[in-house]
């Protein structure tokens, strides 16, 4: 004999998912910033999707939904981390812990820094804003994106440091600006 699942499960689970896909760019970057690889931080991003589905009871509405799937994020990015052998700079476990939980309480600082990050990548020249992308998007090491510009691997990490370097002061410009405000 079968057993039906309950309507609320089943609607808390949608509506789980629902939010998951709303805060999915949040998430994403919020896991590069602990798993720079895009292609490792999509398939985290996918496992995180996974464990929030069938926990999705356990979330309480009207708490921060972000904050919530962030706990699943950090573990997942911990788990694919130790499966691959990529222990986060060989922190212990509590200094990790106390690191994610300035994470948990920054997030809106985060979003912030996101936006004004997005702002600045967009004042970029094209061809800084080209290299950024294979680099950090795409996930492209200097020598792969070097015959893609048709640049020397030397141009390309040149260009770079120079495209970072922007990006830095300009968040930092635009940071110093809201505290002003």
């Amino acid at each position: 004999m079968s057993e039906s699942i309950p309507t609320d499960v089943v609607t808390t689970t949608a509506q789980v998912q629902k939010l998951f896909v709303q805060h999915q760019q949040d998430l994403i970057s919020y896991i590069l910033s602990m798993e720079p690889n895009h292609s490792d931080a999509t398939d985290i991003l996918q496992e995180v999707f996974l464990a929030v589905s069938k926990k999705a009871e356990s979330w309480n509405e009207g708490t921060s939904f972000v904050a919530w799937v962030s706990g699943f994020a950090r573990i997942e990015v911990l788990r694919f981390q130790r499966k691959r052998g990529k222990q986060l700079r060989r922190l212990e476990p509590e200094v990790l812990e106390k690191v994610f939980a300035d994470v948990d309480d920054s997030q809106e600082q985060f979003r912030e820094r996101l936006t004004l990050l997005q702002n600045c990548l967009e004042k970029l020249p094209p061809r800084s804003q080209e290299l950024i992308r294979f680099r950090y998007q795409e996930g492209y090491l200097p020598e792969a994106i070097a015959p893609l510009m048709g640049w020397t691997v030397n141009a390309v990490r040149v260009g770079l440091s120079r495209a970072r370097q922007s990006l830095r002061e300009c968040v930092a410009r635009g940071a110093q600006h809201d505290r002003k405000n």
